[in-house]
């Protein structure tokens, strides 16, 4: 049954009908926020949040919840969206800059024979390529390329991929010309984390179990966030199987380990010090009540604050 389109005063009135309170941000806040900063279907996203009476007058109502928790959460998950961009665009050009340094050792390696096999493979990928003309910043290079039989030197090539593409790409090259430390294994958790925020998803409106994403735990950062003493096992396990607490902690652990300019990285550090020390404590005072998400950040804070403690030079 679809369900009917509802006017800003609707949207209020469904809300209180659900026990959502506004004794923190009136009616009349409330529908300015959802006129100007954010629309209804995103904003009560971040109700899964709560939990519900199960019993008496209220059953189905959500307990503790005020319309300035959601849009609290609302406007950090924006800040956590941004800082998730800024940091996988990092991530990306560092990952060039150490596999075009790798290939400038490689003796084996002339650059186009890897990038002949990447392409051999799979046809789609050209096709994809063939279809940027005109669409893209990359345009002069693809048609010089297409003109040339496609051959493209891999210097050339990361210049063209998108993301998900590329990481393709650099896994084949690290199986063929294995490395330590190639971070082939956290990749695809950092693509999933960077295309959620992208498309503007919400981030933060699933911290209670269940989830809604499969979630196929990486060994190797759950072995790094064991090295936490302050972390005890059960909260390990708890909140390391949160696909995006899971994801965003990758993130965080490539971004400071693959990225060398200690400009930007020291830039990371003190958005992330900011984020989590002084802008997710604002209002903290809201979640008082809601352990899943005071557990939560208590979590992620102590992974953050260690990692950038540890890998900052």
């Amino acid at each position: 049954m679809n369900r009917p389109k509802l006017s800003i005063d609707e949207q209020i009135a469904d809300m209180q009908q659900k026990g959502i309170t506004f004794q923190y941000a009136n009616v009349e806040e409330a529908r300015n926020f959802l006129k100007n900063n954010n629309y209804y279907f995103k904003l009560k996203s971040y109700e899964r949040n709560y939990d519900k009476y199960s019993s008496t007058e209220k059953k189905g109502q959500y307990i503790n919840l005020d319309f300035a928790y959601l849009k609290e959460l609302s406007t950090l998950d924006m800040y956590i969206r941004k800082m998730i961009l800024s940091m996988a665009l990092d991530i990306e050009h560092a990952l060039k800059v150490n596999l075009l340094y790798d290939l400038s050792l490689n003796e084996k390696e002339d650059g186009y024979s890897i990038v002949n096999e990447y392409l051999e493979a799979n046809f789609i990928r050209l096709k994809s390529i063939h279809e940027k003309v005109d669409k893209s910043a990359t345009s002069e290079l693809i048609k010089k390329r297409m003109d040339n039989g496609d051959c493209y030197a891999l210097w050339e090539i990361v210049e063209i991929l998108s993301l998900g593409d590329f990481i393709g790409l650099y896994q084949l090259y690290y199986s063929k010309y294995p490395k330590k430390n190639d971070f082939c294994s956290y990749l695809w958790s950092l693509k999933f984390l960077r295309n959620a925020a992208a498309h503007n998803n919400c981030i933060i409106n699933s911290l209670k179990a269940p989830y809604r994403v499969t979630l196929h735990k990486n060994k190797d950062i759950l072995f790094e966030v064991s090295k936490i003493k302050a972390i005890s096992e059960k909260s390990r396990n708890t909140w390391m199987q949160n696909p995006v607490v899971h994801d965003f902690i990758i993130l965080v652990y490539v971004f400071l380990n693959v990225v060398k300019s200690s400009g930007i990285k020291q830039n990371g550090i003190d958005q992330l010090k900011h984020l989590f020390g002084e802008r997710m404590l604002e209002h903290k005072e809201y979640f008082e009540k809601n352990t899943s998400i005071k557990e939560c950040y208590f979590f992620t804070q102590k992974v953050v604050t260690t990692f950038c403690n540890k890998y900052r030079k």
